[in-house]
């Protein structure tokens, strides 16, 4: 594996992962634990760089063994992944296994390599972190981590949830970039598929649009949710549906491209044709919730600060039924939804270089006034904020 330099197609420069596992061994003593074994895909791409579209697959487990002290980590992956890792991954000592057609003596099963880079780095008695809390996946079967645990029977297993997300919560400048160009590409898509936007346009061509344009990046276009019509005002996180926008609906399109497997979320909304008065009462309520939300993001700022001055915005114009609301954002990263959790109970402080969403969402039970959410995608710096979703808030009258 000569002919390609290591990590010459990696996303980001080898110092940019470097940065983040030595974060990582710095906060380990703090959590107590000696190294971190991830195998999600989003925390392996992050300490790793490593790109491949086998995380579609669940039959071929693959991860990183991360130590707080001595040896750098190592990346375990089937033999097959050999070259793919050489190419995009900073990362030199690779553990592979498989059926040793290119590598002889390899284990045949990714559990045994997992025990065998533990040992090789004497942690066989250690305290590792796994992602077993909040917001975090084994990706292996239950089977496979029993039979870890089996074959290390004097290792302890702790929840490394808390660190992990000590980590990403916090962006560096380069995952703000990438964060960036996801934004610009959704907005470019919002601005193509809204002016195409007409009566008796189908959910699936607005959402087929949408994914089109988000596509120019060159990297997986993300998601698209449509919402339009009485039938769907009360409904969350669905997909489009085989149905035509009619004059007189409302039209909520949330969407996100992905760029270098960085996330957008965004939310905006058209008309079909002129709203009605009691539209526009809840368009514009729901507009004064979000940008209050945006407006007081700065550091040092109690995260619950967010949800509750956005939800103060509701009570004051006599929405006190849709103040009543679960949370109004969320962190966004290489997962679309990361915490913080901006609701009434967070614990979070902002801190400069977090990315978080602002998306207070209404709903007028009886559908005169449909459904109103508007989302921007907002960095906190040093200064307060900056809004990498720039598409106009403005309702879209199509």
């Amino acid at each position: 594996m000569t002919a390609t330099t290591r990590a010459a197609y990696a996303e980001f420069p080898v110092t940019e992962y470097r940065a983040r596992f030595e974060r990582a061994q710095r906060f380990m003593a703090d959590h107590d634990l000696d190294a971190l074994l991830v195998t999600g895909k989003e925390n392996v791409v992050y300490f790793t760089g490593l790109l491949t579209v086998g995380w579609i697959s669940k039959h071929r487990p693959l991860g990183a063994l991360l130590p707080r002290e001595g040896d750098g980590p190592i990346l375990i992956v089937p033999e097959s992944l050999a070259h793919v890792a050489h190419a995009s991954s900073w990362i030199e000592r690779v553990k592979f296994w498989g059926g040793g057609t290119w590598y002889a003596g390899i284990p045949k099963d990714p559990i045994d390599a997992i025990v065998e880079a533990t040992n090789e780095l004497k942690l066989g008695q250690g305290r590792l972190g796994l992602e077993l809390g909040y917001g975090q996946r084994l990706a292996m079967p239950q089977s496979d981590f029993e039979a870890l645990k089996s074959a290390l029977p004097h290792a302890n297993f702790r929840d490394g949830s808390a660190l992990i997300w000590r980590l990403r919560m916090v962006k560096s400048p380069a995952e703000i970039d990438a964060l960036r160009v996801a934004c610009q590409a959704t907005t470019k898509a919002f601005e193509v598929t809204f002016v195409a936007m007409r009566e008796g346009m189908n959910e699936r061509e607005i959402s087929a649009l949408m994914l089109r344009e988000m596509s120019v990046t060159g990297y997986p276009p993300g998601f698209v949710m449509v919402r339009s019509g009485p039938d769907k005002y009360q409904m969350i996180n669905v997909t489009p549906f085989d149905k035509p926008v009619n004059r007189g609906e409302l039209v909520v399109v949330d969407a996100g491209a992905i760029y270098k497997d960085y996330w957008a979320d965004t939310m905006r909304m058209a008309s079909i044709g002129e709203p009605t008065d009691e539209q526009w009462r809840y368009f514009e309520a729901n507009r004064a919730s979000q940008q209050a939300g945006v407006d007081v993001i700065r550091p040092g700022l109690p995260g619950k600060r967010v949800f509750e001055t956005a939800v103060d915005a509701l009570r004051e114009l006599g929405m006190e039924r849709q103040a009543k609301i679960e949370r109004i954002g969320h962190g966004v990263g290489l997962d679309v939804h990361e915490p913080p959790s901006l609701d009434g109970n967070t614990d979070v402080t902002l801190e400069e270089g977090m990315v978080l969403t602002v998306e207070p969402i209404i709903t007028d039970a009886e559908g005169r006034g449909g459904k109103c959410a508007r989302e921007d995608v907002v960095v906190v710096n040093r200064d307060g904020h900056e809004i990498l979703s720039t598409f106009p808030k403005d309702l879209w009258i199509a």
